[in-house]
């Protein structure tokens, strides 16, 4: 009888953390955001919670970034070979898209407003093949 009252209350004390954890570790869905990096330093807010596209247009090139059904990816782009637009849609806080080639990342963040700390000037391309010395150098956090 002691054995089922002690399993009783551990998972009543497991339930009850649970209960009180689970609301800190999600962001509400309606609180995130993607921020576009640019290039050329500009940045742009999309709330996850609306359905939009923006064209981002700078000295480097074209990207259309778009966000659906609450996650952000890259749909458009005139970068040598593309692989921005094969990375996965992102949709929690810390998940970055990056274009290398116009230095461009989409990052997605928390209704706090905090962003990542990767600089622009961290993310190069040398795009002269895989093999270049510049061909990617991306410091993260």
């Amino acid at each position: 009888m002691a054995t089922i009252v002690a399993g009783v209350l551990v998972v009543a004390v497991l339930a009850v953390a649970f209960a009180l954890f689970w609301p800190r570790t999600q962001a509400p869905e309606s609180s995130l955001t993607a921020v576009i990096h640019s290039g050329d330093g500009g940045e742009q807010r999309l709330p996850l919670s609306v359905d939009t596209s923006v064209e981002v247009v700078t000295s480097l090139g074209h990207n259309t970034v778009v966000v659906k059904d609450g996650a952000a990816h890259i749909e458009k782009a005139d970068c040598p070979n593309g692989s921005c637009m094969q990375q996965q849609p992102i949709s929690q806080p810390g998940q970055q898209l990056i274009c290398l080639p116009h230095k461009l990342w989409v990052e997605v963040i928390a209704g706090d407003g905090t962003t990542s700390e990767l600089n622009p000037g961290a993310v190069t391309y040398g795009g002269n093949g895989a093999n270049s010395a510049n061909d990617v150098d991306v410091v993260a956090r």
